[in-house]
């Protein structure tokens, strides 16, 4: 026969203790090694995001104070060395590639380009070739001329060069050039 067990005292805390089996004890251990894991990695997430935001924080600062800097020696800058730093930022948004392209497939093989300046303020490049001859000169102008780049392309100088055994054409050429935006 099966034993029963009856108990009729009444529950305590030091009875409940006794009576709770040793699984029991191990669950609870291990959910509030969780609970103090959990809690120490919340602590450190918080404490590295307040980090991270201050970090943020103290870098728009600085920046903030660069920027104040720079307005500042902006500020007292003369005015030649504006104008000497814009030319400066002119030239460096030439539009080279473009310019050169249109350079690039007006020239023959019978035309050598020797020089090309370009002026930004006045979207002008000037340039200086030679040609054997002086209807590969006209015909290179022409050439440049039905560049879509270029606005006008003007012959403003040629000369026979005489030093040179082969005796070319140099010449110059003003081109002005558009804006293509």
């Amino acid at each position: 026969m099966k034993q029963i067990h009856i108990d009729f005292a009444p529950d305590t805390v030091k009875r409940s203790v006794l009576r709770t089996k040793p699984v029991s004890w191990l669950l609870a251990a291990i959910g509030l090694i969780l609970c103090l894991s959990a809690s120490v990695k919340f602590v450190l997430l918080a404490q590295q995001h307040t980090r991270s935001a201050n970090e943020e924080r103290i870098q728009e600062i600085r920046a903030d104070g660069i920027k104040q800097q720079s307005v500042q020696s902006l500020k007292s800058i003369s005015s030649n060395q504006k104008n000497a730093i814009n030319n400066a930022i002119a030239q460096l948004n030439l539009p080279w590639r473009d310019l050169l392209d249109a350079l690039e497939a007006a020239t023959p093989a019978n035309v050598a380009l020797l020089t090309i300046e370009p002026e930004s303020r006045t979207q002008i490049v000037k340039g200086m070739a030679e040609s054997k001859t002086s209807s590969g000169m006209i015909a290179y102008i022409e050439l440049l001329k039905k560049q879509e780049f270029f606005k006008t392309v003007v012959l403003t100088k040629h000369e026979i060069n005489e030093q040179d055994a082969n005796k070319p054409y140099r010449f110059q050429f003003e081109a002005q050039w558009g804006s293509l935006q």
